[in-house]
């Protein structure tokens, strides 16, 4: 990934037919129009299959922030040859 990548994620807002609903977040994606693509899927998916409910979304952009984790402290060897380590 380049330092200036950007990824995407669709916010997909899902309304049943009883009334409840949920927003449920799928990626991240490479590509815009890959997010895009998964908004589409789930208003043609609710729209075919499921009477009286509707879906529908947008996506988001971000770009990551890369920072260094430092490595974890070494467990202490055996101090001598053949010696176990406690």
């Amino acid at each position: 990934m380049a330092a200036d990548a950007r990824l995407y994620r669709a916010v997909i807002s899902k309304t049943y037919a009883d009334g409840e609903s949920f927003t449920e977040y799928e990626g991240p994606y490479a590509k815009p129009g890959q997010a895009r693509g998964r908004v589409t899927f789930w208003r043609r998916h609710f729209a075919a299959t499921k009477p009286g409910a509707s879906a529908d979304g947008h996506i988001e952009e971000c770009q990551p922030q890369w920072h260094r984790v430092p490595d974890k402290t070494p467990k202490a060897g055996p101090s001598a040859p053949g010696e176990p380590t406690s």
